[in-house]
């Protein structure tokens, strides 16, 4: 089942100036109008700043210059069923209250690459299962938070004119464009991608290693010789070989005791020396009788001072007494030892000369050692093949998990005719021409339109809702509130309005919320009350700005009437 957000309210309160702003959202349409400069954008922008979005916080420099906090009451419904949430941002402080009024905080995340932004990034993959990796020069990475949002936010300015541009973060990563789209359409990702590479440039690897290690074994002279010596001196080579390597074993064995019991030896004789200074000392400090060593004071003469005085004293005697044991115990160990491995070391010495002196077929044992080198290198290539071609089979059957280039691009084109399909009924329905090129058509070659003015609003409209209309039908992908700014640019008049409302109230996703603004000025022909009675009717909750006269107002006079909410959040903010 998918993931599911939907905002249930936002409040919007200064408590400098005492403002607030407060508005519920409902399901299917909610559409925001005012006044030019009202604050319908501002508050569109403030939503996405209450998920830790830094993207437009220079557009509400004005609004946040009044130290207020934002917050969302959302529902998140997923497979266990619906949850209440609070996102409530404060300056570079993002709270979130969950089920349980369990709050989280993350301080600090102004900076998109935060130690704190990170962790709010992977709080939100985690909430949304969302799983797009996006390339860059260091590599493949989580992406930000603002591809969560990409999908459903067309921006005011640069959103009509661009696709994927709403926001400014994303310009510098790798086929961004590939990427985004084949995540969101559950065709590949890049961490796919990457893994799929990494696994073809291993089975490269192999394949190169198993050929080189085939070609020397086959074709090394040096091999085919060592074979023929090996079969003449193998059984008493054998022998002798085995005869040296267990004394050399041997006599490491020694050697290794010579030095743990010489570091014992000089262990008891540092101790020893410590304990002989102690003892001297302590004769010197007498109860009653003799003076403190740091305050030139008789020491104490009770009679507990006098028996932990004596004790000490004995303590002292033993101790000496048992070192001195273990020093003669160990100087005896050691010269055992070092005996042994004079008798060792000739030993050895005798069977090297014997190994040196024996010969059979004029081929020496000398010559063995060295050819029996080539012998055990021999062996180990085979081995090593063996295991590469162990590997090669591994990482064969690894890459049957991942698709094909072609099957991608076949994927990728299915997709293309269901997108170019949706999109041309949505541009005819909105009174453009039909365009048959691919690269103003199919998903994946749009870059463009071949329009201007009202006619390109209105194609990139078109495009927007048909890519929501197809990101559906990927099971994987959350859901989020549609969010369109400013559906009317400063030309489109009169007919054109009532052609995208139409459109609008006609294809407005139905499994989530879509959440629009419209300018509209009281004072200067208002048609917001036709829009509601004509064209959304029963589908529309309408959100006032400024009375539809007023400039730059969002936040007005507190009422009170959401006090309850604003203590609440006032013990989100103070939550420790």
């Amino acid at each position: 089942m998918k993931t599911t957000l939907y905002i249930n309210s936002v409040l919007v309160y200064s408590e400098r100036n005492n403002k607030f702003f407060y508005t519920k959202f409902k399901d299917r349409l909610n559409v925001i109008y005012g006044k030019n400069t009202s604050g319908k954008s501002t508050l569109i922008q403030l939503l996405l700043f209450a998920f830790g979005i830094n993207d437009n916080k220079i557009k509400l420099a004005e609004i946040l210059s009044e130290e207020i906090f934002v917050r969302l009451d959302c529902t998140v419904t997923r497979e266990r069923g619906c949850e209440p949430y609070v996102f409530l941002r404060q300056d570079e402080t993002l709270f979130i209250r969950e089920k349980g009024r369990k709050v989280l905080r993350f301080n600090g995340i102004s900076g998109d690459s935060s130690a704190e932004h990170i962790k709010l990034k992977k709080y939100f993959s985690k909430l949304f299962n969302f799983g797009l990796q996006l390339e860059s020069n260091s590599g493949v990475s989580e992406a930000p938070i603002e591809t969560i949002f990409l999908p459903y936010y067309i921006s005011q300015e640069v959103g009509w004119v661009y696709l994927r541009k709403s926001f400014t973060n994303l310009n510098f990563y790798k086929n961004f464009k590939e990427d985004f789209l084949d995540y969101y359409l559950g065709i590949e990702s890049a961490l796919d991608r990457e893994e799929k590479r990494k696994i073809e440039r291993n089975i490269s690897r192999l394949n190169s290693q198993i050929k080189f290690f085939t070609e020397v074994e086959r074709d090394s002279p040096d091999f085919k010789l060592a074979n023929a010596v090996t079969k003449a001196l193998n059984g008493k080579a054998n022998q002798l070989l085995v005869e040296i390597t267990g004394n050399k074993e041997k006599l490491m064995d020694l050697e290794n005791d010579y030095v743990d019991n010489s570091n014992k030896l000089t262990f008891y004789s540092k101790r020893l020396a410590v304990v002989s200074k102690v003892k001297r000392n302590h004769q010197n400090q007498e109860p009653g009788k003799d003076n403190c060593p740091t305050c030139n004071q008789i020491l104490p003469s009770g009679i507990e001072n006098a028996y932990a005085f004596f004790q000490e004293g004995n303590d002292t005697i033993a101790l000496k007494k048992d070192l001195k044991e273990k020093i003669k115990q160990t100087q005896s160990t050691l010269n055992a030892l070092s005996k042994k491995i004079e008798i060792k070391r000739s030993d050895m010495s005798a069977s090297f000369k014997i190994f040196n002196r024996y010969s059979e077929e004029d081929v020496t044992l000398e010559k063995y050692i060295d050819h029996r080198v080539n012998i055990q290198l021999l062996e180990n290539l085979n081995k090593q093949i063996g295991q590469l071609t162990l590997e090669l089979e591994t990482e064969r059957e690894r890459l049957k998990d991942y698709k094909t280039e072609d099957e991608i691009l076949f994927e990728r084109e299915k997709k293309n005719k269901v997108f170019k399909d949706i999109y041309s009924r949505y541009i005819s329905d909105l009174g453009l021409p039909n365009v048959s090129e691919d690269r103003f058509s199919k998903l994946y070659d749009i870059s463009s339109f071949p329009f201007q003015g009202v006619h390109l609003h209105l194609a990139v409209m078109s495009y927007h809702f048909a890519f929501n209309y197809l990101i559906t039908d990927t099971v994987t992908i959350h859901r989020l509130p549609f969010i369109l700014d400013s559906i009317f640019k400063e030309d489109v008049e009169g007919g054109n309005r009532i052609k995208i409302l139409n459109f609008i109230n006609a294809n407005f996703p139905r499994d989530t919320q879509t959440i629009l603004s419209i300018a509209d000025d009281s004072n200067i022909d208002s048609r917001i009350g036709q829009y509601k009675a004509d064209i959304f009717k029963d589908n529309a909750h309408m959100i006032c700005i400024g009375n539809g006269t007023e400039e730059r107002a969002l936040l007005k006079s507190n009422d009170d009437s959401q006090k309850a909410l604003i203590e609440d959040s006032f013990e989100i903010l103070e939550a420790i």
